[in-house]
């Protein structure tokens, strides 16, 4: 399961996706994640996400509706609330640092 979400979570997959992979029942298989890495297996999507987005913020030119994209957010708009919630700053705020060097 976690080799799926590593592989598929930037395409916008959801839990129901996991399970069609794993011979598991929901219950089971958040059980298994919280025990192993202490999330559920959406927040592990929603972290690998945010994760791939700061990447894309700091290492490219991309606009952030292709970053977005490519980080398997559905909307821009989106993106920016979830990536604000998580590293509290916005992602333009978030790649204007880090081109700066500042954490």
């Amino acid at each position: 399961a976690l080799h799926f979400i590593r592989r598929h979570a930037c395409e916008g997959i959801h839990v129901d996706a996991v399970l069609r992979e794993v011979p598991l029942s929901r219950r089971s298989l958040e059980h298994r994640f919280r025990r192993l890495l202490g999330r559920t297996p959406k927040e592990e999507i929603h972290r690998l996400k945010i994760e791939r987005a700061r990447a894309l913020l700091s290492g490219t030119d991309l606009k952030i509706s292709q970053v977005s994209d490519q980080a398997g957010f559905h909307q821009p708009a989106y993106l920016s609330a979830v990536f604000k919630e998580a590293t509290g700053v916005s992602p333009g705020c978030f790649r204007r640092q880090a081109r700066r060097g500042t954490p």
